[in-house]
Order: structure tokens, then C-alpha cells, then sequence
């Protein structure tokens, strides 16, 4: 029988851990069914979490790792054509919510439990830091997107970036509920769209003085 490292019990108990709160929500990842999707057994899962929030809080972070680095792959392609091709802010912004989109079908699973484990956070004593969390690295996710994309294109934001975050965060908080409540992929190409106006919206007018 192979035995494994305390990591890859780690790596197998967050991944079942998403999988059971995807399926059939936060209140039923207890430790026993976490270990039976995991294919341990339950006192293998103490061996890498002193708790069962000290697990649900890996499970955020390992959440939020995962759209770090989806974004931060784009964000590298994006580098390379900025210096081969004049994007606008327009296609900046599209290219953005795309990947987005993109990163939620193909990770429906993912978003689905994130969703269920911060609104359960929020109502459960004790626990409310992890939706804090999760969403403190959203917001710092989408303004230093958007500094980029400022930067990347020569445009001026007419609000703090920090002030815009939260309102590209209510349209990809729409894409993803709309989403994982009627799996329309059309959906997401309309609000791709709309998303894309209204932050163009916030744009500044340039300035034709010498």
C-alpha cells in the first residue's frame, strides 16, 4: 500500500473537499465525507489539518491560488502582445472578462464551491474571515488588473482602481451565478459585453491640449 506525504493529503482532501461542497454544499463536508471522496480514511485527514476550518480555509486559499494563476497566464500572454500590437482598452477589457468566463466553464466545479463556502462563512461564527478573504483577494486581483490595463493602453481611469474593482467583481459575481445556475454560455457573452461598456464608461476623456 502506498503511503502518501502529508502534501499530497493535503492536495486530496482540498480537491475532495470541492468537489463534495460543488455537489451538495458546505454543511455536508463533514471530515467522514471528505474522507470517503477522498479514498482515505478519516484520521488521515488530521495528519495535515488540525481542523475542519483550518481545512475549509485551504480550501479558499487553494481557490483563489487557482484564478490567481489562470489570470496571471493571461496577463503574461497579454504582456507579450502589448509589445507586438496596439490593443485598446476596449479589447483589453473584453480579453479580460473573457478569460474569465473562459476559467468558469472550464472550472464550473471550483466556482460553485468558493460561492457555497463564502456565504456559509458568512453566517457561521467564527468563520466569517474566509469570505473576507476570499473576497480581499478578488478586489486585489481585479484592481491591479485594471492598473495594467491603464498602463498597458496609455488611458486614465475616472475612479480609484480600487472603487472599479468592486464594481467588475458585481459583473463577474453575475457571469458566475448565472452561470452555475442555468449553465448558458450565451449568458456570459452578453454580460462579457456589457461588462466591457460599462467599465469603458469609466474611462477619461483624452486631452487634446498642447
Amino acid at each position: 500500500m502506498v503511503r502518501l506525504s502529508v502534501e499530497q493529503r493535503r492536495e486530496a482532501a482540498i480537491d475532495a473537499t470541492m468537489r463534495v461542497i460543488a455537489r451538495d454544499g458546505v454543511e455536508a463536508a463533514t471530515t467522514r465525507r471528505i474522507a470517503q471522496e477522498a479514498k482515505v480514511g478519516q484520521s488521515s485527514l488530521f495528519y495535515a489539518f488540525a481542523s475542519r476550518d483550518e481545512l475549509l480555509a485551504a480550501v479558499v486559499e487553494h481557490g483563489i491560488a487557482q484564478e490567481l494563476a489562470a489570470m496571471d497566464g493571461w496577463l503574461s500572454q497579454a504582456s507579450a502582445m502589448f509589445t507586438t500590437s496596439q490593443m485598446s482598452i476596449a479589447d483589453v477589457l473584453t480579453a479580460a472578462f473573457q478569460v474569465f468566463a473562459y476559467d468558469l466553464v472550464e472550472n464550473r466545479d471550483r466556482e460553485h464551491a468558493l460561492v457555497e463556502l463564502a456565504l456559509y462563512a458568512q453566517r457561521t461564527e467564527g468563520l466569517e474571515h474566509l469570505g473576507e478573504k476570499l473576497y480581499s483577494g478578488y478586489y486585489r486581483l481585479i484592481s491591479g488588473l485594471l492598473s495594467v490595463a491603464a498602463d498597458s493602453t496609455g488611458i486614465t481611469w475616472t475612479e480609484p482602481t480600487d472603487h472599479l474593482a468592486r464594481i467588475a467583481l458585481a459583473m463577474t459575481d453575475g457571469m458566475t451565478l448565472s452561470y452555475l445556475s442555468t449553465g448558458d454560455r450565451t449568458i456570459l457573452d452578453q454580460i462579457v459585453s456589457g461588462g466591457t461598456q460599462l467599465m469603458l464608461g469609466y474611462v477619461a476623456a483624452p486631452s487634446h491640449a498642447e
